[in-house]
């Protein structure tokens, strides 16, 4: 059952239940680094449930990662779970020898994983809405009241900073206009016999349009740019602790040219071959049409949307979807007031400068504070994989040996 009440003192407090904040509890549990009336997750969601809702908008089948990308500390525990529960079958073949499961064994094992651990049982049912830095502690502001915590890990995403096309701004609320991400949108509202307008050939926008494609519905997508297949978000050599993360470290942090080394280094837009396969089946049965263009501009009309095209043609649809990715992740709420309200540094962008050993934030006085970074926010210490499983792993790595060497204080006797 979630914990409606708030602690008087914490010495691990996670904000966010996602990927980030599941692995690193995990983590700090199965390594006993905390215990378990000392640790809580800062969630109003509920447990990966922002991923599940992602997974299930974009039509996600199997995840691009292999499977030793996943919540337990054993990398292998996901294979395990799938030979002993008979589902070896739900661990897809890749190019590279490299198995992946399949959404539905991903997320089984780790519902597995948080019933385990009775993750549930040490969620905050709230949203934080600020920190104070305290020195040896940290203040957690939330929604339903604060308290004191030893350490604070942010592993809060994106923070719903999405990006749409500038034309959208214009819009009605009421146009039948969406982002994937948006909780508004959901596939399975869409019509049998809708005309479907999809924004994006990344590996969502592709993972979207052929989950939605069938002989009834017309599905169109917008592609102003070339589709680019890749296995992997960026190069393999990222996903461990090599040359390449010492030449990102070789900037200063939260700089320019760490922000600059790592877009380099991502794949963005790019999409792994069994989905690119998937599309071009839906192609070339003729379920989905695409339109190498882009949409310069879109107007409502009576139910239905109207676009124009930057070569000129013009088309409408009863449902437009963007697939247009994120925005900068560190233009998050929570993130975008610690930036304004705290002492806590930020560079380009508004990247918060962190600490390359240990993922605290760093002060305006170069002093490392006990609020600490993961997910896509670390990109600039952690590299490209930041936001994705294998990030999530590698910040768990480096957060448990922090909070184990420095731990906190005993809990305050109070008379």
């Amino acid at each position: 059952m979630t914990d409606t009440s708030m602690p008087d003192e914490q010495a691990v407090t996670i904000v966010g239940s996602g990927v980030h904040g599941v692995h690193l509890a995990i983590r700090l549990l199965s390594d006993d680094v905390v215990s378990r009336d000392r640790l809580c997750l800062v969630d109003p969601s509920g447990l990966l449930a922002s991923f599940r809702r992602k997974s299930r908008a974009c039509g996600m089948a199997s995840l691009r990662s292999p499977f030793v990308h996943q919540l337990d500390a054993d990398p292998f525990s996901l294979r395990d779970f799938a030979q002993k529960h008979g589902r070896e079958d739900e661990l897809v073949a890749s190019e590279d020898g490299a198995d992946r499961p399949t959404t539905e064994l991903f997320f089984d094992h780790a519902d597995r994983l948080c019933e385990q651990h009775g993750l549930e049982s040490l969620r905050v049912d709230a949203a934080v809405t600020g920190l104070s830095d305290h020195g040896a502690h940290v203040r957690v502001e939330t929604t339903a009241g604060s308290f004191s915590s030893a350490w604070c890990v942010l592993a809060v995403g994106y923070g719903g900073s999405y990006s749409m096309p500038a034309w959208a701004d214009g819009l009605p609320s009421s146009a039948p206009v969406a982002h994937v991400w948006d909780g508004c949108f959901e596939p399975s509202a869409v019509g049998d016999s809708e005309r479907l307008g999809i924004i994006g050939s990344g590996v969502t926008g592709v993972q979207l349009a052929a989950s939605l494609a069938c002989p009834e519905r017309d599905v169109v997508v917008f592609a102003r740019s070339p589709f680019r297949t890749q296995r992997r978000e960026a190069g393999t050599d990222w996903m461990h602790f090599s040359d390449a993360l010492e030449a990102l470290h070789s900037y200063p942090p939260a700089s320019r040219g760490r922000e600059r080394v790592v877009a380099d280094a991502r794949y963005d837009g790019s999409v792994p071959p069994y989905a690119m396969a998937r599309f071009r089946r839906a192609v070339d049965r003729g379920w989905i049409t695409v339109e190498a263009t882009e949409v310069v501009d879109a107007t409502a009309a009576g139910g239905t949307v109207v676009v124009t095209c930057r070569d000129g043609r013009a088309d409408w649809f009863d449902r437009l979807i963007c697939a247009t990715g994120f925005g900068t992740p560190y233009e998050g709420t929570l993130l975008s007031r610690l930036r304004n309200e705290t002492s806590l540094a930020t560079g380009y962008l508004g990247a918060p400068a962190l600490d390359d050993d240990s993922l605290r934030w760093r002060r305006a006085d170069g002093t490392r504070s006990r609020v600490a970074v993961s997910g896509a926010a670390a990109q600039q210490v952690l590299g490209p994989f930041a936001r994705n499983i294998v990030g999530a792993r590698q910040a768990g790595n480096i957060l448990a040996d922090v909070i184990e060497t420095e731990p906190a204080a005993p809990p305050t006797i109070r008379g």
